[in-house]
Order: C-alpha cells, then structure tokens, then sequence
C-alpha cells in the first residue's frame, strides 16, 4: 500500500508558500509596530500623569502660600523693605515685623525650589507661568531688596551676573516671567508697586534679562 504513496516535490508550488510567507510577515511586522505605538502612548500618558501631579504640587503650595504672600506684598507696599536710597548697603534700617520677616524666608525657600523646577523643566515652566506668572512677579518685586540684603549678608554679590546665588531660580524664574508674559500683564504688576514700566522691544532691556537668567551656577540654595 505505501508503496505507491510518493511525494512529488518537484510540482510543488514553491512561489505559493513564499507568498504566503510574506504575508505572515507583513501581519506580523504590524503587530509589531502596533506593539510599539502602543507602548510608546503609555509612556507618553505616564509622562503626562507624572507632570500633572506635580503642576496640582506646585500649585497647591501656591495656595498654602498665599497668606504669607499676601502679607509680604502689604508690608512692601506699606513699607519698602529697606531705606537704601540708590546702593544697598550691608548697614541699613528696616521696619518689616518678626512676621512680615518670617514669612519673607517662607515664600522665597518654596518659590526658589519651584523657580528651580521650572527653570529645569521637571514641572511645565510655561503652564506655571500662564497660571502664576503674574503673582511671582509681585513676590519678586516685594523680595528683591530682601533677597539683595540675603545675599550680602552672606558674603555675595547683589546681582547674578556677578557671581550671586542665593535664591538665583526664584530671581532666575521672575525674569523668565517677566520676559514672556504679556506686556501689558508686567506692566499691569508693575504699576502695583510703583516701578517704571517696561517696554520690551528695547534691545538693551531684553539683553539685560537674559543675561540675568543665564548662570553656570546650579547651586539650590535653600
């Protein structure tokens, strides 16, 4: 009986199977690419998950800040921080009380830390900016002559540009703020505070400014 059970391979159709063969592969090389957009969807969902939670953490420390944000902008419009005229001087006089002072190192650690996380890119800086900006701004304005009197009283110069880095990316994220927010949101933080305005199409202004945000210096000085 098997011997008459032969196998012909010779009238085999070769060309059949090697069709069909590339078919396989093309379904499975869409598998495959599919695999990888899928995969590549979920990193990018978790990265977006990752930056929102802690956009929500900065913002909620935002709101936990408030109190004594508002408390140092009052004192600072009350009163500047200190009576230096045209150079702060190491000496000098301030009427700020023991909270306006308390709340003044409270507000620049957390706004330094987040100035540094923004700058840096581990939270969004820009969506920071459109819901913060303004407000930073007005803390800035407020803390710069404290920041400037830190910084002496350490041993540093007052300004980044000449070697500065105490409270740097809470200076360094105001500027920011203050180069890419509208014109007229600046200006609108600045009349607040009775400051000259700001006009950004000057060459010299914005120069200054970036100047000012650059510095090789990473210390998070807290």
């Amino acid at each position: 009986m098997f011997d008459e059970f032969q196998i012909q391979l010779t009238t085999f159709d070769w060309n059949g199977v090697s069709g069909l063969t590339n078919i396989l592969m093309v379904i499975l090389t869409g598998l495959l690419l599919y695999g990888l957009k899928q995969g590549s969807n979920n990193i990018k969902e978790s990265a977006l998950s990752r930056d929102a939670d802690i956009l929500r953490w900065a913002m909620a420390e935002m709101d936990l800040l408030k109190p004594a944000i508002r408390i140092i902008t009052e004192a600072h419009k009350r009163n500047a921080y200190c009576n230096c005229q045209f150079k702060h001087e190491l000496e000098f006089e301030s009427c700020w009380s023991v909270e306006e002072l308390a709340a003044a190192q409270e507000v620049s650690v957390k706004l330094q830390r987040i100035g540094y996380m923004a700058l840096h890119n581990l939270i969004s800086r820009n969506h920071f900016m459109n819901v913060w900006g303004p407000m930073y701004l007005s803390i800035w304005y407020s803390l710069e002559a404290w920041v400037i009197h830190k910084r002496l009283e350490l041993n540093e110069p007052a300004k980044i540009e000449d070697g500065a880095y105490s409270r740097i990316y809470l200076e360094q994220f105001a500027l920011y703020c203050e180069r890419n927010l509208p014109e007229i949101l600046v200006n609108n933080e600045r009349k607040r505070f009775n400051l000259p305005l700001i006009d950004k199409n000057q060459v010299g202004l914005k120069a200054k400014l970036m100047r000012r945000t650059k510095s090789s210096c990473e210390k998070l000085n807290i």
